[in-house]
């Protein structure tokens, strides 16, 4: 029965940590990111999953697109989503990036969010001091609707000193962002399949194709690291996740150990 209720699982909150260096990071960064949503709630307004960002002590909240369920739904639940921005913005600046199923909504939700705390970023870049250290974070909107955007915002950090956070909502425009000075790529949109098989994972993904490279995780070309969240939420058809619970993911940068100290 365990076995079953794990496989299941669409309603427990898993937090998936992620430890990186930097040198551009002199005493810690902690972001906390979010995807997927579709308007999911774990528990009466989403307390639960507010109390699990805010357990983090997140520096940085990163929101990579899918608040709402479904682009063809008859409207975006409006109150879910101010909720959810009244929720997190508190905690820590809260940054947005559209995914594809905003694409219907974006006039509606955009306002909300920005009205309750939220950045909505498309090309634009902003500056924080975290404890001493320049971090600067950008991003864009959905292919829906930009078509061009992964491309013409590709160097939105040349020149720019600090650590560089770019918010997308697909990762299959990886190789476009290494070696532009970017040094995290943070992601969603594939919900890592939704439906996994057990030592295989997923067959296939849209944009991707068979057997997909960009599916959750970390990855690493050159100086750029990329983590794609599995999501939170679910959609299309069945809305359930199998063999694949819910993912908040939290990702720790620090300086690089003391190569002196280290080997003392």
């Amino acid at each position: 029965m365990e076995f079953f209720r794990q496989l299941f699982n669409n309603n427990t909150i898993v937090v998936n940590p992620y430890g990186l260096f930097s040198p551009k990071i002199t005493d810690g960064l902690i972001i906390a990111h979010l995807s997927d949503l579709h308007e999911k709630s774990f528990g009466p307004d989403n307390a639960q999953l507010f109390a699990a960002v805010e357990a983090l002590h997140p520096d940085i909240i990163a929101v990579t697109g899918d608040l709402v369920a479904h682009e063809s739904q008859a409207a975006a639940d409006i109150a879910y989503t101010e909720t959810f921005a009244r929720g997190l913005a508190p905690i820590a600046p809260c940054f947005f990036v559209s995914g594809n199923h905003e694409r219907q909504f974006a006039s509606e939700i955009f306002p909300v969010l920005e009205e309750n705390g939220f950045h909505i970023l498309h090309g634009d870049v902003h500056t924080l001091d975290v404890r001493g250290s320049r971090v600067n974070i950008s991003g864009i909107h959905d292919p829906v609707f930009d078509p061009d955007g992964p491309q013409a915002n590709v160097d939105v950090f040349l020149g720019t000193e600090g650590y560089n956070i770019f918010l997308t909502h697909r990762p299959e425009f990886f190789e476009a962002y290494a070696g532009r000075n970017i040094d995290l790529v943070l992601a969603g949109h594939t919900h890592a399949g939704q439906i996994r098989l057990p030592k295989i994972g997923s067959l296939y993904m849209m944009g991707q194709g068979l057997f997909p490279r960009y599916m959750q995780g970390e990855f690493t070309n050159g100086d750029t690291t990329m983590i794609i969240s599995r999501g939170l939420g679910s959609s299309g058809y069945p809305t359930v996740r199998l063999n694949n619970p819910p993912d908040l993911v939290a990702v720790q940068v620090t300086s690089p150990p003391d190569e002196g100290n280290a080997q003392s």
